[in-house]
This record gives C-alpha cells, sequence and structure tokens, in this order.
C-alpha cells in the first residue's frame, strides 16, 4: 500500500477529485493531511496556499484535520465520511455512501444506498437510488428523492423528504416549523403525544390508521386532517398505500419532577462547565510555556557553547523563538475550536431541554383535545350537605385525577372512583 502525506494548516480546503475504487475520509486532530492507496504512483497529493488536491486509481484512506473543508467530485466506489467538523460537498458516488458523526453535509448523486447518522447541523440529499437511513439529524433535513425505502429516526429539525418505497418515521423532538414526508409504498409516522402538531394524511389507497394512547380509528378516506394541542407545527404525510400515524409519551417522565429546576440548573452547570474549560485551556496553555521557554533556555545555552559568533547565535535563536511562538498559537487555536466546539453541544443540549420542559408543561395542562375526558362537573349539592364535606368531595377528585395523570390508576379505576365520589 502507498502512502503520502502534506502539512497544512488551520481548515484547510480539501479537493477530490476522482476515486477510481473505494474511499474512506477519517479526521483527526494532526495538521496533516495522509493519503494510503492500493495504486500505484500516479496517486496525487498536492498542496498550494492549503489548498489539497487529491486523486486515486484504486481504493484510498485519507486522514485529515477534523475542521476540513472537503468537496468530492466523484467516487466510482463506496464511500465512507467520519468524525467531521468543516463542511462535506459530495458530488457523486457510484457505490454506496456512508456518512457518520459530522456537521453537516450537502450530496448530490449515490447510486447506492445512503447510511447518514449523527449530523449536528443540515443534512441535503438530491438522490438516492437505493435506499436510505438517517438517523440524529439535529438541522434541516432534505432528502428530495429516495428510490427504494427510508428509514428516519430522531430527526429534530425541519423535514422535507420523498421515497419511491416505504417509509418508516420516528420523531422523538420535534424543533422544526414544517415537516413534509412522502411515501411510494406504506408509510409509517411515530410523534410524542404531547406533540403540538397540525398533520394532513393523505393515502391513495385509502387507507388511513391512527393510533393513539387509549384509541385506534382507521379511516378508508383519502384525505384527513388531525389537530394535536394547538397545532403549532405543520406535518404532511403522503402514501401511496397505507398511512399509520401513532403517538405515544416521550420517555420524558422524569423530566416531570424537577421541570421548575431544570433549566436554572443548566444554566448554572453550563457557566461552571465552561469556566472549568477556560481554565484547563489556561492551565495547558501555560505549562506548554513553560516547556518551550525552558527548551529556549537549553538551546541558548548550547548555542553559547558551540562557539557560534554572535550574529549566528542571534539567528538561530530568532528561529527558534518563532518556531515557539508558532507552537503556542496552534495550541491555542485548537484550544478555541475545542471550546467552540463544546459551547455548541451546551447550547444545543439546553434547547433540547427547554423543549422537554415546554411539552411537559403542556401535558399538565388542560386542553380542549384531550384524547380522553372526565366529566367532572360538581352535581348540584344536596340541600344539607355540609361545606366541610363538599370541600373533601372535591379534594377527593382532584387526587384522584393526579393519582390517574402519574399512572398510578387505569381510567377505568378513576372512572369507578369518581363515581363513587358522586353517589356518597
Amino acid at each position: 500500500m502507498g502512502q503520502k502525506s502534506v502539512s497544512v494548516g488551520h481548515a484547510p480546503n480539501v479537493t477530490i477529485t476522482a476515486v477510481h475504487g473505494n474511499l474512506q475520509v477519517k479526521g483527526w486532530d494532526r495538521e496533516e493531511v495522509l493519503l494510503r492507496s492500493t495504486s500505484s504512483d500516479a496517486d496525487v497529493l498536492d498542496t498550494q496556499d492549503n489548498n489539497v488536491q487529491i486523486s486515486c486509481e484504486g481504493d484510498c484512506i485519507v486522514r485529515l484535520p477534523h475542521d476540513a473543508i472537503i468537496y468530492t467530485d466523484t467516487v466510482h466506489g463506496n464511500a465512507r465520511f467520519i468524525l467531521l467538523e468543516g463542511e462535506l460537498r459530495i458530488d457523486r458516488v457510484f457505490g454506496s455512501l456512508e456518512a457518520r458523526n459530522i456537521t453537516s453535509a450537502r450530496i448530490g448523486n449515490v447510486s447506492g444506498n445512503l447510511v447518514a447518522k449523527q449530523v449536528t447541523e443540515e443534512l441535503y440529499v438530491e438522490q438516492v437510488q437505493g435506499s436510505a437511513i438517517a438517523r440524529d439529524i439535529q438541522g434541516a433535513c432534505t432528502l428530495k428523492q429516495v428510490g427504494g425505502n427510508l428509514d428516519l429516526r430522531d430527526a429534530e429539525n425541519d423535514i422535507q423528504a420523498s421515497a419511491g418505497g416505504n417509509v418508516r418515521v420516528r420523531l422523538c423532538l420535534l424543533v422544526g416549523q414544517s415537516y413534509s414526508i412522502r411515501a411510494g409504498g406504506n408509510l409509517s409516522c411515530i410523534v410524542p403525544q404531547d406533540a403540538s402538531l397540525g398533520v394532513d394524511l393523505t393515502s391513495e389507497a385509502r387507507r388511513i390508521q391512527i393510533k393513539q394512547p387509549d384509541s385506534k380509528t382507521t379511516l378508508a378516506e383519502q384525505k384527513h386532517h388531525l389537530a394535536m394541542g394547538e397545532e403549532e407545527i405543520t406535518m404532511s404525510l403522503m402514501s401511496g398505500g397505507t398511512i399509520l400515524f401513532a403517538c405515544q409519551e416521550a420517555d420524558w417522565a422524569e423530566m416531570d419532577d424537577i421541570q421548575e429546576e431544570l433549566d436554572e440548573a443548566f444554566t448554572e452547570f453550563s457557566e461552571q462547565f465552561g469556566q472549568q474549560i477556560a481554565d484547563q485551556v489556561e492551565q495547558q496553555i501555560e505549562a506548554q510555556m513553560e516547556i518551550l521557554n525552558e527548551q529556549l533556555s537549553r538551546l541558548e545555552s548550547m548555542v553559547g557553547q558551540a562557539g557560534l559568533s554572535e550574529a549566528k547565535a542571534e539567528q538561530v535563536m530568532q528561529r527558534a523563538r518563532q518556531a515557539s511562538e508558532k507552537a503556542t498559537e496552534r495550541a491555542q487555536e485548537r484550544m478555541r475550536r475545542a471550546q467552540e466546539k463544546l459551547d455548541r453541544k451546551l447550547q444545543a443540549a439546553q434547547r433540547k431541554a427547554e423543549i422537554k420542559i415546554k411539552a411537559a408543561e403542556r401535558r399538565n395542562q388542560p386542553s380542549k383535545r384531550s384524547s380522553w375526558r372526565f366529566d367532572i362537573s360538581t352535581p348540584p349539592a344536596p340541600p344539607a350537605a355540609p361545606a366541610a364535606a363538599e370541600a373533601a368531595t372535591e379534594e377527593e377528585r382532584l387526587l384522584i385525577l393526579h393519582m390517574l395523570e402519574q399512572k398510578r390508576i387505569t381510567i377505568q379505576e378513576a372512572e369507578d372512583l369518581l363515581a363513587a365520589l358522586e353517589t356518597k
């Protein structure tokens, strides 16, 4: 296997013009681009002004800085991109494509299948001729045309997706404003039951199933509108076959007990953790400066003992000081980028926490569109009913509803208890 490498600076522009075999691109912490390939010396790895050109006649592995900006023209085999923080653009992959732990990607045409996971910003794909799997997409997700099946899970922001086969969607957190999903075959979609959605369902086969926690509805209709909460978000689901739309409780039960304290606690944590990181950065830079100063002192002593002229000795020391300053600047830049990345992750986590708090509050508020209802209006009081007894009955009603909300009793048990109170 042949190997070539070049040194680069911060956020190099890397252009991969053509790979005639399989391609794997992986980020690392070094300011260096490394090319390993199975082909001959015809491979190209050139650099000029922090612009890198790569081409390969066979299979190849490319290691480059995490923050590299990457443009890939054509890959004739399969392609894999992982651990990348810079912008990623891919025009054409004749095989299958996997993109994992990246910041963002704009992809043209994939002849095989697509797997995209852990994308912190936008994912935009023009065409996938095979099937596609997309999971944990935090930014907007656009899959304009998927020829086969689509499995879309935990995409948080706006979605625009279309597939010729079956589509399966599961969303645990909705932070976008518009969700549009089309399937040539069947379509199943699961959302949190506390989502505030206006859903337009269109089934060319006139088969629509709606599952809610306490009910199941089957409609022989082509179109149906479903209102959930205040309909703050719009969702359009279109299918050539059956549509199965289900809402279920998100796994946020633990949020109910701490929702009032969470925002304040998270803010305090962010400030403390951010200060901790800043302190660590400062300590690391100070330690590096001590090491560099010690090395410079030793070098100065060695230059003095070498018997060099004063001008030559000063020239050597000047170059050493410049090298030391450059190393310090690189360390500071790496620390700065690491802290920026941490800040982005903290902001995203806080945003998720705020949305979960809002959803928990919405669950605890009475809604006109509640999936289940109890008529707990107070019946006419008996003429001689004591005020203390009436107060106790009202308190008991609230206790029963509270137990039901916490799922400590079933709906039937709650109805029985309420009926018993009315009888009493």
